[in-house]
């Protein structure tokens, strides 16, 4: 994440000279958010509310300071700390927390301490921390070692942080092949598993505690013929995730089970699964720079329903899955886990 973000300079209106106090010293913040899939900076339009957190060397927390609103989305837009003693500071940006109360952050003593947390709630029956809701946008940044130390008489300059996006939308559409079969999305559950709830200064992972996405959104949808004739109804649910890692334990999983009878159609890897359509998008960045870069998914299974005996339910498989409207080509027939 560093090498990501370590592009920055310092600012101050009055230049500290030996013996001089620090006191009327203002450094200027200004942030950007064109780490997307376009390469284009979208603060203005997509960031609203900011709060950066600064840290002396010895990973103390030092001061605070947070801003939204209108300004934000004005031209040049740049966030003032004034008095900041002289020295080197490590600084840590949570951007998006006015905007929802998905999020918490609770001001840290120490840099270690500094941690954002994924506001849950319980299902009592089965001990479960779950989210059901759009959660909005949030924003993490991060500069180490800003330099605010003998700076030259006149300097004005500005300490730039790079923003990355951490969360995620991810719509599963099921769709049948049969042409006799119309579906309800309370026919299924959708359910994401991870273990995303709580990240660190450091924009990762910071305490591995499971937690289960939920749709914050299901409905059923149709598409119309030419004639006017329908064609057959589709199951579509809405989730909103924490940010997505490239780790080979605790993996996030997307599972889709038949309500009726408790039966898993569909359980993979998620982020295995959309990295197999990086290529479509671009071939040149590391797996991690994609899932931060891309921040909406699309997962469409189309299933095939196979009638039981006469008296018996019969049940869904998977058949194909598209993924952000590239299809899946499985060397085996099997989805489940």
């Amino acid at each position: 994440m560093t090498a990501l973000l370590g592009m920055f300079a310092a600012s101050c209106d009055k230049v500290i000279y030996d013996g001089e106090s620090n006191a009327d010293c203002v450094v200027s913040v200004r942030f950007k958010f064109d780490f997307n899939l376009k390469y284009a900076d979208a603060f203005r339009n997509e960031v609203h509310s900011v709060a950066l957190y600064v840290f002396d060397k010895q990973g103390k927390f030092v001061t605070k300071a947070a801003e939204g609103g209108v300004k934000l989305s004005e031209e040049g837009y740049i966030l003032e700390i004034p008095g900041l003693p002289s020295g080197i500071y490590d600084l840590v940006a949570w951007c998006g927390l006015q905007d929802s109360d998905s999020f918490s952050v609770a001001d840290p003593a120490t840099k270690e301490e500094l941690e954002c947390r994924l506001r849950t709630q319980v299902r009592t029956k089965a001990q479960e921390n779950y989210s059901d809701k759009w959660l909005g946008s949030l924003f993490y940044g991060y500069v180490e070692n800003a330099d605010l130390l003998n700076l030259p008489r006149g300097t004005v300059s500005t300490i730039l942080i790079p923003l990355v996006k951490v969360t995620n939308s991810v719509t599963v559409l099921l769709q049948a092949i049969n042409e006799d079969v119309n579906l309800k999305p309370e026919e299924f559950d959708f359910v994401i598993y991870e273990y995303n709830d709580c990240l660190g200064w450091d924009g990762n992972i910071h305490t591995y505690n499971p937690i289960t996405y939920l749709p914050f959104n299901t409905k059923q949808g149709s598409v119309l013929m030419n004639d006017g004739t329908q064609l057959l109804t589709a199951a579509v649910a809405e989730l909103s995730i924490g940010r997505l890692f490239k780790r080979s334990s605790n993996i996030a999983r997307l599972v889709i089970t038949q309500r009726s009878n408790g039966k898993t159609i569909f359980d993979i890897p998620l982020v295995d699964y959309v990295l197999m359509v990086k290529g479509h998008y671009v071939t040149d960045i590391p797996d991690q720079e994609y899932l931060d870069r891309q921040d909406d998914f699309s997962v469409a299974v189309f299933l095939e329903y196979r009638k039981a005996p006469s008296g018996e339910e019969g049940e869904f498989i998977a058949a194909q899955v598209y993924i952000n409207g590239w299809q899946i080509v499985l060397q085996n027939s099997g989805l489940e886990r």
